[in-house]
């Protein structure tokens, strides 16, 4: 993926430097950043140049009006929390302008999403994907440790390919268990899209990192899951493959999921997490009877997984999915996809 080129406009010192010095630590990967002390600098250097992401700090209200017309997607720092937008999937008439509201006094990893949403598009670095992998995952005995497995499985896969997860479980506590932001969700997402209004940058608003992998979070409100329905499941896989550089997406199926067969029949690769006995046996052989319904290809895409494992090792106050990833059950894990014991 190519680097986005950002530019950092703040009059105080200590800010500035601090915020671009995390950058170039944290993001040289992926971002080409650039300082600007004074308005005059960055007009001069702009004479004939632009960047992907612009953020607007102090003494240089000035200068955002030219910036957006020239085609710069700008970021304002403000002293306040900025507010969502109620009705419009939080995104306000500025940032449809080509600038939005940040929240100056932040954690900087937070300040860096909103940055890769404004830079991403402008960049054009989000060449459609034309062979997108879709990949399921769900329990029909509501396995606890569905969640834990599609996150490893994800950072396995990420290793080599652009990953994009996606939640659709009922299960509180995804955000807290691994620590993880996520002010914007699936549920700004669908609003858009319901409301023909979903776009790149709206988009990026709600796909945040954890790792190697990208994530959109749950909905806030897990009944609008069942209200989530195949056809605009299709339409955002869609819209992932067109206007992203995902190659892979990951679907956590949940049990309030409406027509789950209809979404399964999209994916590529589905596996269902069960456990050994009886009484699991006889829940997975139902469900299973239920996918396949009308389409013996499903089968053959079909893997189901007895997961031998609890989450009662899982310890607050570290970072969970590296804790998972080195875990026993990690190995378990990675050696299941590496063709191991099944």
């Amino acid at each position: 993926m190519a680097k986005i080129n950002v530019a950092i406009c703040d009059t105080e010192d200590g800010y500035r430097e601090r915020l671009v010095a995390y950058l170039i630590e944290h993001q040289a990967q992926e971002m080409r950043v650039h300082a600007f002390s004074e308005p005059e600098l960055f007009t001069a250097y702009t004479k004939d140049r632009t960047f992907d992401a612009v953020l607007f700090g102090k003494g240089f209200d000035g200068v955002i009006d030219t910036a957006v017309k020239r085609g710069m997607r700008g970021l304002r720092l403000c002293e306040s929390p900025p507010q969502k937008a109620g009705g419009d999937g939080g995104f306000c008439s500025l940032q449809e302008a080509g600038c939005g509201d940040v929240f100056r006094y932040q954690p900087a990893e937070a300040i860096i999403h909103e940055i890769k949403a404004a830079g991403g598009i402008a960049a054009g670095a989000l060449p459609a994907c034309a062979h997108m992998e879709v990949i399921g995952v769900c329990s029909p005995i509501g396995h606890e440790m569905q969640v834990p497995f599609s996150m490893i499985f994800c950072a396995r896969l990420a290793e080599t390919r652009r990953v994009l997860y996606v939640n659709l479980t009922t299960r509180a506590g995804f955000l807290e268990v691994f620590g993880i932001q996520g002010e914007y969700d699936l549920g700004d997402i669908v609003l858009r899209l319901r409301n023909r209004r979903l776009e790149q940058r709206a988009f990026l608003k709600s796909v945040y990192e954890a790792g190697r992998v990208h994530y959109i979070p749950p909905f806030a409100n897990p009944d609008n899951i069942h209200d989530f329905s195949p056809e605009e499941y299709t339409e955002l896989l869609q819209f992932v493959d067109e206007k992203t550089d995902f190659d892979t997406v990951v679907f956590d199926f949940g049990e309030a999921v409406y027509r789950l067969a209809d979404m399964a029949r999209q994916c590529t690769g589905i596996y269902c997490l069960t456990k050994n006995g009886f009484y699991y046996e006889a829940q997975t052989s139902r469900f299973l009877d239920y996918l396949k319904r009308g389409t013996k290809e499903l089968e053959e895409r079909i893997h189901v997984v007895s997961l031998p494992f609890s989450a009662k090792h899982i310890r607050a106050g570290t970072d969970a999915l590296r804790q998972l990833e080195w875990s026993e059950f990690g190995d378990y894990v990675r050696n299941y996809m590496a063709g191991g014991e099944r």
